[in-house]
């Protein structure tokens, strides 16, 4: 998902359904990308069964307590 950590903003993943674990996240800018410039922010999950999974992604600042985004995004998993 597209990021800018540079502003503060950064995608959250606060709550897994059962079953899916967060592995970690890496934020990646493309190989030309300006100090400052935003990127992709990639999640590594994994889960213990297959099925399908609804995960709610925020963007959001740490110190703020409001999202500016949500984002649902559903996991078919093998």
């Amino acid at each position: 998902m597209g990021s800018g950590p540079s502003t503060g903003y950064a995608w959250q993943l606060p709550s897994l359904p059962e079953g899916v674990l967060l592995l970690g996240s890496d934020f990646v800018q493309a190989t030309q990308a300006a100090i400052g410039d935003g990127g992709v922010q990639v999640f590594h999950l994994q889960t213990r069964r297959p099925g399908r999974f609804s995960l709610q992604f925020l963007r959001e600042r740490a110190w703020e307590t409001e999202a500016i985004e949500t984002r649902p995004i559903d996991v078919d998993a093998r």
